[in-house]
């Protein structure tokens, strides 16, 4: 099936079967879904419905910045008109009111209800081909753990759902325990790796075994599971024919967005199924011969363009400190604008169709590193940082040697700062900083908006992390819904 296809298909499936928008907490659909059950009787239903559970996760990627970068430090908030309560985020002021987080939420539930929709009508067709059933129900569960793995990520424990409930039942559920919910992340992995199809006999854009495993051990890391964190690295390596492409800018680029380094990426096809995130991180004003206008929602902090040092081809490719207007004219000089380049490419306004990569390998081949040396195997966590860093300056001349990474602090060090410049922008520096326990220290107070390539007039924003922000807070709105004292708050808010 085309990526057009796919996409319209999981449209169409989605606005006949679910209707409106979510109204409640964990029961995004109208009732008239109790009149649907005729929905599911063939093996083509069940794949529409599958791809309907894709769309929700189309409609949220491109935002997920708003919660996953801009607090992190690498981006600044830079115009709140069109963003309401992204200043709350940047400063980790956050407050249960602030509408990012609920859309969130529910968006993420709607993805959870529609992949738990399927897997309660998995049984009835009979007219599967071959590993079909298998197939659909790997990837319901893939896409229910790796929404759930973004829930857990940004509110902790929270309520976990994994059948068909009414309004009435789901104000009644409380929230799981973390450990919970990444058990259940854990068991629908462990399926989906066991029945998703292999990476080349997977259309572009849906899940397979190779995404499986990535996730699964991206989970383990978390955990700080070592073992089991490398079981599934190791397969990964020597199971899948996953590669780095030889030039970091290939990774963003329309022309060869599909790569062997991709291992799961959303799809986006302008003009069908386009991102907004090109057009929220252009400029205002637009890009000379690339987009006609920009919303510059969020820009680099002089804290992220500090840590590039010359020679690394990450930069250009990241960020872009010279603009062009899209009405240059030849006289006239570029202005001083830094601004994120990585998924900027020649599109309209809110209409682009670049994919956005949600695992890519050199992310594992990093995480990879960060296991080895929890395994006191310091010499092969250096070999997977370097690889990296090769790929980046085109030569070994920037390798670190061991006498770099001589501590467990120094190890880390080098480690988050080149997940940092290599991972800008694809939403992992706020959870590598959670995780590692390094936030607190890492955000009280970062450089924002700098005037000259040497830092000169960068703006301090003023951040004050304490632990409790780890976690953002439940959204108000859902606490509302729930039955009174069902749906508890996380410390601090």
């Amino acid at each position: 099936m085309s990526r057009i296809n796919f996409y319209i298909a999981g449209l169409l499936f989605s606005a006949l079967l679910l209707g409106s928008c979510e109204k409640e907490l964990l029961h995004p659909v109208p009732d008239s879904i109790q009149t649907t059950d005729n929905t599911f009787g063939s093996a083509k239903d069940i794949d529409l419905a599958v791809l309907g559970i894709y769309n929700s996760l189309q409609s949220r990627v491109p935002t997920d910045y708003t919660l996953m970068e801009i607090p992190s430090g690498n981006m600044w908030a830079a115009y709140f008109a069109t963003a309401p309560g992204m200043d709350e985020i940047s400063t980790l002021t956050v407050s249960p009111q602030n509408d990012k987080l609920n859309s969130f939420w529910k968006t993420t539930y709607n993805g959870i209800f529609r992949a738990n929709l399927v897997l309660a009508n998995i049984d009835k067709p009979v007219n599967y081909a071959g590993s079909e059933k298998e197939q659909y129900t790997g990837e319901a569960r893939f896409l229910r753990a790796m929404f759930y793995f973004d829930l857990v990520r940004i509110f902790g424990g929270v309520p976990a759902v994994t059948s068909i409930i009414t309004v009435e039942e789901s104000k009644k559920v409380p929230r799981a325990t973390e450990q919970e919910i990444y058990s259940l992340i854990i068991k629908d992995l462990d399926t989906a790796v066991n029945t998703l199809p292999q990476p080349d006999a997977t259309p572009w854009g849906r899940a397979s075994k190779g995404a499986a495993v990535a996730l699964l051990a991206k989970v383990y890391v978390y955990l700080k599971d070592w073992d089991n964190a490398k079981k599934y690295l190791d397969q990964l390596f020597s199971e899948f024919d996953y590669s780095l492409v030889s030039h970091y800018a290939d990774l963003f680029r329309l022309e060869t967005e599909q790569n062997k380094e991709a291992i799961y990426s959303v799809p986006y096809v302008a003009g069908t199924n386009a991102q907004t995130l090109t057009y929220d991180l252009a400029p205002l004003g637009g890009i000379f011969q690339t987009i006609t206008n920009g919303n510059r929602v969020g820009r680099p902090t002089w804290d992220l363009r500090k840590e590039f040092v010359d020679g690394d081809t990450r930069l250009p490719v990241t960020i872009q400190e010279e603009w062009l207007p899209y009405a240059h004219k030849p006289n006239d000089a570029p202005i001083w604008f830094p601004y994120f380049n990585k998924w900027v490419v020649p599109s309209d306004p809110n209409n682009s169709g670049l994919d956005i990569p949600l695992l890519r390998l050199a992310d594992m081949i990093l995480l990879d590193a960060e296991v080895l040396y929890n395994l006191n195997q310091p010499d092969a966590a250096l070999k997977q940082i370097n690889k990296v860093r090769e790929r980046a300056f085109g030569n070994t001349s920037h390798d670190y040697t061991l006498a770099d990474i001589s501590t467990q602090e120094t190890f880390y060090d080098k480690l988050l700062l080149e997940r940092r410049l290599e991972l800008a922008v694809e939403n992992n520096r706020w959870f590598d900083l959670v995780r590692t326990g390094r936030f607190t220290t890492a955000l009280q107070g970062i450089k924002g908006d700098y005037s000259s390539a040497t830092g000169e007039g960068a703006v301090t924003v003023p951040i004050s992390a304490k632990p409790y922000m780890k976690y953002f807070p439940i959204p108000y709105e859902q606490i509302q819904l729930a039955d009174p004292g069902v749906l508890v708050q996380n410390e601090g808010y």
